[in-house]
């Protein structure tokens, strides 16, 4: 396979996935707030394996100040699963609340993105949305 096809099918996959995971349900992909479901088969590339990620910690201080916001993080899923880096797109305005969500992300696993059928390492995005109930 030539360079340049593998990679318009990874930046394919790439796109794929970050559409999937931008408009997941609430419980994998924000942080407090409620979204419009899209549903996704369960063993879609990139889609979150809900058993590995849960929703992260609210930091205490940020609670009791009454924080929100939402951050963006761009991060690379590698050819296992996991998140192999990940880093800040677009703040919170809050560097805990950009911390956690981080922290989060880092323990999530997902189905990794393929082409020609094989799992290879491809960069998306997410956010996480923090608001007080």
């Amino acid at each position: 396979m030539s360079d340049r096809r593998r990679f318009n099918d990874v930046l394919t996959a790439s796109r794929s996935l970050a559409l999937g995971l931008l408009f997941m349900g609430p419980g994998a992909a924000h942080a407090g707030d409620t979204t419009r479901t899209v549903k996704l088969a369960a063993d879609a590339p990139g889609n979150i394996r809900t058993e590995t990620c849960s929703r992260p910690e609210y930091p205490e201080q940020e609670l009791k100040q009454n924080r929100q916001g939402t951050v963006t993080l761009r991060f690379l899923i590698g050819a296992d699963g996991t998140v192999k880096r990940s880093l800040v797109q677009a703040s919170s305005g809050s560097p805990a609340l950009d911390e956690a969500a981080l922290v989060g992300l880092s323990k999530c696993r997902f189905n990794p993105p393929r082409v020609d059928g094989k799992p290879v390492d491809a960069w998306t995005a997410i956010q996480y949305v923090w608001k007080p109930q």
